[in-house]
C-alpha cells in the first residue's frame, strides 16, 4: 500500500515564520549551523531542531504529523540519511525542502563538488612531482567519499600514474586510525611521498549508540594523527612526507597544521546560502526548476 497517495499535496496558505532543521551532523552546532541561524534570524524565521531516530519506513509519518502539527514554512536536512530515500514519496505533500551537505537529484540542495576537490588536490600534488600519493578515506559508503575517491583517482590516471591499492586506506575515523595507517605505508616497501587525509565534515548522526563510540572524534583528529606518527618515523623517510587535508576555515590554526597544503571548505558561507535559497523557494521568488547550487573550495596550499 502506498500510503503517500493520502496525504493531500502541500498548499502553502500558511506563513508561521517557523524553519524545521533536520541535524544529521555527528558534530553540532557546526559552522554550517551557524550560518543557516544567521541568515534565517535576519529574515525573522524561528528555528527549531529535530534529531530524527529512523529505524523501518513507517517512521516516516512522524516527521509529516510533525511539520503539519507546526505549519513549517520549509525544512533544510543537515548531510545524508537512510529516511531520505523513503522521504522522496512524501515531498509534495511537505514544505519546501533544502538539503545541505549531500547531493541528490530529487531535492534542492546545496552541496560541494567532492569529485572535482579529490581531482583538485591529487593533481596539485601530482604538478609538485609526486607519484606516490596515499589517500586517507573515512566511511567510504557515504556519496561524498566515494566521489572525493573517484576524482583522486582521475588525477593519477590523467597523469598516467598507475593506481596502487595499497595507498588506498578506508575506515580512518580516529587519530589513532591515521596513526597506525601511517606507519603501516612508511614501513611498506614503496612508501609514499604524499598523503591526502579526506575531511570529517559528512559523518553522520544516526542514532545515540553510533554517538557515544565516535563522541571523541574531532575534525582534525585524523590529520593530526597522520602528522604525528609522519613526524615520529622522519628517519626512515628519505624526504618530509607531504601532508594535505580539508578545513572548514581559513583562518590560521597557530599549529602544526598551518605548514600543511589544506583545501578550505566553507561550511559558514554553505550554511548561509543553503538559508537563502530556503527563502527564495518559500517566497517563490526562483523558478522550482533551479535544482542545486555547488559551493565552490577555496584551495589553500603551500
Amino acid at each position: 500500500m502506498d500510503t503517500s497517495k493520502n496525504f493531500k499535496p502541500y498548499k502553502p496558505i500558511h506563513n508561521s515564520g517557523k524553519i524545521l532543521i533536520i541535524d544529521n551532523q555527528l558534530f553540532t552546532k557546526s559552522l554550517i549551523n551557524i550560518g543557516l541561524e544567521q541568515e534565517l534570524k535576519e529574515k525573522q524565521y524561528q528555528v527549531f531542531y529535530l534529531q530524527f531516530p529512523y529505524n523501518n519506513k513507517s517512521d516516516i509519518h512522524h516527521i509529516i504529523r510533525y511539520v503539519a502539527q507546526n505549519a513549517f514554512d520549509g525544512i533544510i536536512i543537515i548531510n545524508d540519511a537512510p529516511y531520505l530515500k523513503t522521504l522522496v514519496a512524501y515531498k509534495n505533500t511537505l514544505p519546501p525542502i533544502v538539503l545541505v551537505n549531500h547531493f541528490s537529484l530529487d531535492f534542492v540542495c546545496v552541496h560541494f563538488d567532492h569529485l572535482l576537490i579529490g581531482h583538485q588536490i591529487t593533481k596539485y600534488l601530482i604538478d609538485k612531482s609526486h607519484s606516490k600519493i596515499a589517500i586517507l578515506l573515512n566511511n567510504e559508503t557515504l556519496t561524498s567519499t566515494m566521489l572525493l575517491l573517484q576524482g583522486y583517482k582521475q588525477a593519477l590516471l590523467r597523469a598516467s600514474i598507475a593506481i596502487e591499492p595499497r595507498y588506498i586506506i578506508h575506515g580512518c575515523f580516529t587519530y589513532q586510525h591515521a596513526r597506525s595507517a601511517v606507519n603501516k605505508l612508511i614501513n611498506s616497501t614503496k612508501s609514499p611521498t604524499a598523503i591526502i587525509c579526506t575531511d570529517h565534515f559528512s559523518l553522520n548522526y544516526l542514532n545515540k549508540n553510533n554517538y557515544k563510540e565516535q563522541h571523541h572524534q574531532l575534525p582534525d583528529s585524523m590529520v593530526l594523527g597522520a602528522l604525528h606518527q609522519a613526524n615520529e618515523n622522519k628517519a626512515k623517510l628519505t624526504k618530509p612526507l607531504t601532508i594535505s587535508y580539508f578545513s572548514a576555515s581559513k583562518e590560521l590554526k597557530y599549529n602544526e597544521l598551518d605548514s600543511l597544503c589544506r583545501i578550505n571548505k566553507p561550511l559558514f558561507k554553505m550554511g548561509q546560502k543553503s538559508a537563502a535559497l530556503l527563502c527564495e523557494l518559500i517566497e517563490n521568488t526562483i523558478k522550482p526548476i533551479k535544482r542545486c547550487t555547488i559551493i565552490n573550495t577555496e584551495s589553500m596550499f603551500y
